[in-house]
């Protein structure tokens, strides 16, 4: 529920660009960005507790294929991390570029 509640702002667009329907649309998806500064929120903590998880939290066991899976999460985490930073900051770098 929460990670619905986290991406409910970029499903919409994401599934336009899909279905390639115009952009003109994504103007009625506007109701949402009342709520935008808390689905933020959530998305930071959720990966703060998956940086404590997969860094400062003692593994359970030293199996290889513990290793391996860890190395894998760690990899998606930076990803997600990664991509939560650029739709942070598009807008704010877009108005600084154009102006």
């Amino acid at each position: 529920m929460t990670s619905l509640l986290a991406t409910s702002c970029c499903v919409g667009p994401a599934i336009f660009i899909v279905t390639g329907t115009s952009v003109g649309f994504l103007s009625q998806l506007s109701f949402l960005e009342p709520v935008t500064p808390y689905m933020l929120v959530i998305a930071f903590l959720m990966l703060g507790y998956s940086f404590w998880k997969l860094y400062l939290k003692k593994p359970d066991c030293d199996c290889d294929q513990d290793v391996r899976t860890r190395k894998i999460a760690r990899t998606i985490f930076w990803v997600g991390f990664t991509s939560l930073l650029i739709a942070t900051s598009f807008q704010k770098v877009v108005i600084w570029i154009f102006g």
